[in-house]
């Protein structure tokens, strides 16, 4: 049985009709049947009810992860097997079998913000993909119309006391479109699009009743694994940390991020930029407000007690 789910979901990860994708089939039952007692653990784990193996089917990229060295730089099977299975746990705890039926069955976004700009809608959504698999196991974008501006990579799992924690394990953004990215920072009141999807990670966390946020540093980043030593990453993410109130923590792979954001007085501002940034707050207190209705919906009255695997 358990060769079967390999093969299904293998075959739906890799075109095995070309050559290379039939290469890198093969490679995926290699490492599966070298590790498998991992391997046979989390599948143990997706065959518990009828919606974590509807999960399996329709995301094969969460085994996938298990086998290959993503997440984030020196991470080992079992910490990979463990990341899924207490992030998908995790979810299936806070939130009803609809949430996790729209993202890893369905494969679609559920919308947490949406606002106008230039007639365009401008939107936050909870969305995974495979494309995403490297970083998380799910990402929060910002998307105007079509176009994802930003997203980051994301799961949720315990950290070294037992506190369930969102981890970041990458940012990205569009690299050309500039003189967009400035239009919407003016749009927004001198509020970076950077900024703005951040300050939607901390408000998902906090409506997630997660209690802290870790975020990856270039030194922890899923691709040092293989990235050659004369090659360095084009994004130093630690600089974006720093300016977010980050602090290193001991293991140099993650900065500790504060769940929320620092919001200076209006006695701490001059003057002429008060008027600015009391429109920049009432703006950020509506994606508070719109954040939480749109996940109060599949949010459960109550949580029932689970044991969470520690890494």
């Amino acid at each position: 049985m358990t060769n079967n789910i390999i093969d299904s979901v293998g075959k739906k990860l890799y075109k095995t009709e070309i050559l290379k994708e039939y290469k890198r089939y093969l490679v995926f039952k290699v490492r599966c049947k070298l590790h498998k007692k991992e391997i046979d653990d989390l599948l143990r784990f997706f065959e518990v009810t009828p919606l974590r193996e509807n999960i399996l089917e329709n995301t094969p990229s969460l085994l996938e992860q298990t086998t290959r060295s993503f997440f984030y730089n020196k991470s080992t099977y079992l910490e990979r097997v463990n990341i899924v299975k207490n992030h998908i746990s995790y979810l299936e705890n806070m939130c009803n079998d609809e949430f996790l039926d729209i993202l890893y069955v369905q494969n679609k976004r559920i919308t947490l913000w949406e606002d106008i700009y230039d007639e365009k809608p401008i939107h936050m959504d909870l969305w995974f993909h495979g494309g995403q698999r490297k970083e998380g196991c799910l990402s929060l974008t910002l998307t105007l119309a079509d176009e994802d501006l930003y997203q980051i990579m994301f799961w949720i799992s315990p950290n070294s006391e037992g506190k369930m924690c969102l981890w970041i394990g990458a940012i990205q953004g569009s690299q050309n479109n500039n003189d967009l990215i400035k239009a919407l920072t003016k749009h927004f009141f001198g509020y970076r699009t950077k900024n703005l999807i951040f300050y939607g990670i901390r408000n998902l966390a906090r409506c997630l009743k997660l209690e802290k946020i870790y975020a990856v540093t270039n030194a922890g980043y899923y691709a040092m694994n293989h990235i050659r030593m004369d090659r360095k990453l084009k994004v130093v993410f630690e600089d974006f940390w720093q300016e977010c109130e980050g602090e290193p923590c001991s293991d140099n792979r993650f900065y500790a991020m504060p769940l929320a954001e620092y919001r200076k007085d209006m006695s701490e501002l001059k003057p002429s930029k008060r008027a600015q940034h009391r429109r920049r707050f009432e703006k950020l207190d509506e994606i508070d407000a719109s954040f939480k209705v749109n996940l109060e919906k599949f949010l459960r009255l109550y949580t029932t007690s689970i044991i969470f695997l520690l890494k």
